[in-house]
């Protein structure tokens, strides 16, 4: 628990200090929730290869990640599995039998109830999972980095060697 605690604050430390764009965050966010959702295989290598080659936040795609595989774990069998297996009879059968079959694609394991459960969960938050993260990023990024700078206890604190040492276990050689 405390390590989750220390990486966390790694992750929030990172992201305010990193120079990239809100929406590259927030996308990281929501393609990190994407992994989160699929069962472990290809195509988790796959969205992070996107991540990766888009140029995405990795820090907040991998915070996503582990947060919802968290979530996933309890619903995929109430929720996720007969998403898939709903999204599956919707869908036509005729490509998604000739996907199935092809020798890359087949890979994907699109034809999974967990697999297709997943994808459909995600389309269903993914809008709003991004709008908030980035209204969230946008309005919170601003106003903790005043708050830190102006903060007293923080300056103080700089000069501490305890605080120092508190900085290097919560926050790394940054």
């Amino acid at each position: 628990m405390f390590f989750t605690l220390i990486k966390a604050t790694r992750w929030l430390y990172k992201t305010l200090n990193a120079d990239l764009f809100p929406w590259q965050i927030a996308l990281g966010f929501t393609l990190g929730a994407l992994a989160g959702l699929l069962p472990l295989g290809l195509g988790t290598v796959c969205v992070f290869m996107v991540i990766i080659l888009v140029n995405l936040h990795f820090g907040s795609a991998m915070f996503a990640f582990g947060l919802f595989k968290l979530i996933t774990l309890p619903l995929q069998v109430v929720l996720i599995r007969p998403l898939g297996a709903s999204a599956l009879e919707v869908a036509p059968q005729g490509p998604l039998i000739a996907a199935a079959d092809t020798p890359i694609i087949a890979w994907l394991r699109l034809d999974y109830y967990d697999v297709a459960g997943a994808i459909a969960l995600w389309l269903i938050i993914a809008v709003p999972v991004y709008l908030s993260m980035l209204f969230f990023w946008r309005a919170w990024r601003e106003r903790l980095e005043r708050k830190l700078q102006k903060s007293k206890f923080m300056k103080w604190a700089s000069k501490v060697w305890l605080f120092k040492g508190f900085k290097y276990v919560f926050l790394g050689s940054n």
